[in-house]
């Protein structure tokens, strides 16, 4: 039965590899390069999905407030209670380890009180208030509104003193779509009124770590990953490895050629087989006449003349 061997050549190549290989996944996954290049003392950072409902809210007037503090847990929950102090209206929420996200609605009647609060605390690090003059929309939501009840109470009387069923029933669906109209205006309008009345609050809360902590936890992230990933790959080539070996041995037992210079147990070996050692060298048999001297060559010559006359 023929063996699946290795060099030991081989097996250092491919011991290299797989831990260049692990090298490779746990820089990339861990990002260990950018954590060095990139100095940043703030590990917390704000969802991505509560950035883009904060940006794209209708609200006239915007408020984000961002807090750096090193014992984010307490500020946390100090905002949390005060949350509830008001009952502030919370649109979306989400927290971590390293950072605690709200987006509430302020009451403009309560802004003065609630954002004194806001500010008094040290780790308060950025504030940004926009504002967005929508009256004129107001005042155009307004409008239509009033015009579309004016046709409204043309189309009613219209259908009392319709004459025919055709009619009514041709009155009866043009107030009915604009009876949907002056609905969908209004619920524009009640919207205004909730973005103009309330102020939309971003309240970013992010955990401040040293520079030191920031080293620490890129190591060991990409110390974990590197570990990971080499197990990982070193399980992989054990499975190839034996499923070669499985291969090779199963090609034996069917009497396949499994390896260079060695036949299988059903080769040409003997005598009745039908197989070739091509590697054994071909075997010359030579054969060497002795040269007759002059005086048995002329015997010779006469013994086979006498003979031809003897046959004749």
């Amino acid at each position: 039965m023929a063996d699946f061997y290795i060099t030991r050549r081989i097996k250092n190549i491919i011991m290299i590899g797989v831990v260049v290989v692990a090298l490779i996944i746990a820089f990339n996954k861990s990002q260990i390069i950018n954590k060095f290049l990139e100095p940043s003392d703030i590990m917390g950072l704000s969802p991505k999905e509560a950035i883009e409902l904060f940006e794209e809210s209708k609200y006239n007037t915007k408020l984000e407030l961002q807090y750096i503090s090193a014992n984010m847990q307490k500020i946390k929950q100090e905002i949390a209670d005060m949350v509830l102090e008001y009952d502030l209206k919370i649109r979306y929420s989400k927290f971590s380890s390293n950072n605690s996200t709200w987006l509430i609605e302020i009451p403009r009647d309560k802004y003065k009180q609630i954002i004194d609060k806001l500010r008094n605390y040290d780790e308060l690090t950025m504030e940004e208030l926009v504002q967005i003059d929508d009256q004129l929309l107001t005042e155009s939501v307004e409008e239509r509104i009033k015009d579309n009840e004016k046709r409204k109470k043309i189309l009613d009387e219209g259908f009392k003193n319709a004459r025919t069923v055709y009619d009514q029933e041709n009155y009866n669906q043009n107030i009915i779509k604009t009876q949907r109209i002056i609905d969908s205006l209004k619920t524009v309008l009640q919207d205004q009124e909730k973005f103009s009345k309330n102020i939309y609050t971003k309240l970013d809360i992010s955990h401040f770590v040293s520079r030191a902590d920031v080293t620490q936890y890129a190591f060991k992230s990409f110390l974990a990953t590197f570990v990971i990933s080499l197990l990982f790959v070193s399980v992989a080539l054990f499975v190839i490895y034996f499923i070669i070996l499985l291969f090779t041995k199963l090609f034996t037992v069917l009497g396949i050629k499994t390896t260079h210079g060695k036949t299988s147990r059903y080769g040409s070996g003997s005598n009745y087989g039908y197989g070739y050692d091509y590697g054994s060298k071909k075997k010359i048999k030579r054969k060497y006449i002795r040269k007759p001297r002059s005086g048995e060559s002329e015997n010779s010559e006469e013994h086979k003349d006498n003979k031809d006359k003897e046959d004749k």
